[in-house]
C-alpha cells in the first residue's frame, strides 16, 4: 500500500524523480532538495555520507584576496547530515546535509592580508570571498541549493565568547575535522561536533594539484594574535600565520 501511495505521488507530480547525488542533473537535484524541504522526502534515504558529484566552477577574480581561481572541476562531497552535525539554516531549522570539497582548490591562498586572527573568522577576508566570491563560482542551478547556514567560533584568538555568523560558505573548524581542539579555543571545541566524514583520518588529507598540502580551518589559534588553524600535509593539527599561503576547500550546507 505504501509503495503504491509513493508511486502515485510520483506520478501526480506532488516529489521529483530520484536520482543519485553523483549522477543527478543539477535541476533534478535542486527539485529533491526542495521537496525534502517540503517535508516530502528525507535525503538521507537515497543520499549517503562520502557520495561525490563533479562540479565545474568558474574562474574567480582576486576579489577581497590576493589569488585568482582558474575555471576547474571540483569534487563536492556530502560530510554529513544535518541531524549528525548539529547544522541549522538561517531560520533555526536543521539542514539536510553537509557539502564540502574534498580537495583545496588548485590555487593557496591566505586568511587575511596581515598577520592578524583579529575579529576571527566574522571579520577574516576569506569569510568574504568565502561567502562572495566562491558562492557565486558555481552554477546558478546548483548554488540555489545552499542554504544560509549559522556559523559558531571563538570571537577572538584568547576569548571564550563565542561568534555566531551566518555563511553560505565557510571553513571547517579544527573541533569539525579533528574531534578536539589542539590549537583553539575549548569554549569553540565544546560548542561543536566532529564532522562524519573526517573521522576517517585519511579524509582529512587535502590536495593541491595532485600534492597532499596544508589547508586553512577557521579557528584562530588560541596561542597567538596572528595564527589561524590548519590541516596539515599529513593531516594533523596545526596553526599558521595568517598571511601565509594555504590551501581552500570551504563547505556549505544543503
Amino acid at each position: 500500500m505504501a509503495e503504491c501511495l509513493i508511486k502515485r505521488r510520483y506520478n501526480d507530480g506532488d516529489i521529483p524523480t530520484i536520482v543519485s547525488w553523483q549522477n543527478g542533473t543539477d535541476d533534478e537535484i535542486a527539485a529533491m532538495i526542495a521537496a525534502a524541504d517540503a517535508g516530502q522526502i528525507d535525503l538521507t534515504d537515497y543520499w549517503s555520507i562520502g557520495d561525490e558529484r563533479t562540479v565545474s566552477l568558474s574562474a574567480m577574480a582576486a576579489t577581497g584576496v590576493g589569488e585568482t581561481h582558474a575555471a576547474q572541476s571540483v569534487t563536492f562531497v556530502l560530510m554529513d547530515t544535518g541531524a549528525n552535525s548539529g547544522y541549522k539554516d538561517a531560520n533555526d531549522k536543521t539542514v539536510n546535509f553537509v557539502v564540502g570539497l574534498k580537495h583545496s582548490l588548485n590555487e593557496n591562498g591566505y586568511m587575511n592580508r596581515t598577520n592578524t586572527n583579529a575579529g576571527s573568522w566574522e571579520s577574516c577576508a576569506r569569510r568574504t570571498w568565502c561567502n562572495n566570491v566562491f558562492r557565486m563560482a558555481i552554477p546558478e542551478t546548483l548554488r540555489g541549493i545552499f542554504k544560509q547556514f549559522k556559523t559558531v567560533t571563538a570571537s577572538e584568538n584568547n576569548s571564550d565568547t563565542l561568534k555566531t555568523s551566518l555563511d553560505y560558505f565557510a571553513l571547517f573548524a579544527e573541533k569539525e575535522v579533528f574531534g578536539t581542539n589542539t590549537y583553539s579555543r575549548a569554549a569553540e571545541a565544546n560548542a561543536l561536533k566532529q564532522i562524519k566524514y573526517y573521522e576517517v583520518s585519511a579524509n582529512r588529507i587535502k590536495n593541491v594539484n595532485g600534492s597532499a598540502a596544508i589547508w586553512w580551518e577557521r579557528s584562530p589559534s588560541s596561542n597567538y594574535s596572528y595564527n589561524f588553524c590548519i590541516v596539515n600535509i599529513y593531516g594533523n593539527a596545526g596553526s599558521n600565520f595568517a598571511s601565509d599561503a594555504g590551501g581552500v576547500a570551504s563547505f556549505g550546507c544543503i
